[in-house]
């Protein structure tokens, strides 16, 4: 369990971790306010999945596999609706790079749903050793 824990603390860090090397670019002039911000936005409207795919986990899984499937897969579909709604916001009123926004996004998000399969992997063996 300990192996699994460091394993997820790997993979919740490595966005971060890219996150602060594209900051540290940005800071020394690498590149040009426009892209840093359309990474930047990328990043935080597929983090904000990622915080609500967890949270729909964490109240999901407790609950009967009736409705532990209600709650995923009705959070899925939410948050793929906010995160159109959110992608066309940022593309109608911020100034941010087509391309690039929507590259990050859909990167992070990729990412973020492998974590997401893992916690849930991780969370459900560990539901099912319990209930034995």
């Amino acid at each position: 369990m300990l192996k699994k824990n460091k394993i997820l603390v790997l993979l919740l860090s490595l966005p971060l971790i890219s996150l602060i090397i594209i900051t540290i670019l940005y800071f020394f002039n690498h590149l040009d306010s426009q892209l840093f911000s359309s990474i930047l936005w990328g990043f935080l409207i597929s983090s904000l999945n990622l915080l609500l795919g967890l949270l729909n986990i964490k109240f999901g899984i407790e609950k009967s596999d009736k409705f532990f499937l209600i709650i995923v897969f009705g959070g899925v579909v939410f948050r793929l609706f906010l995160m159109l709604g959110l992608i066309i916001i940022a593309l109608k009123i911020l100034f941010v790079s087509l391309n690039s926004f929507i590259f990050t996004t859909f990167i992070y998000y990729f990412y973020y749903l492998m974590v997401e399969i893992f916690v849930l992997t991780l969370n459900k063996n560990l539901t099912i050793k319990t209930r034995q």
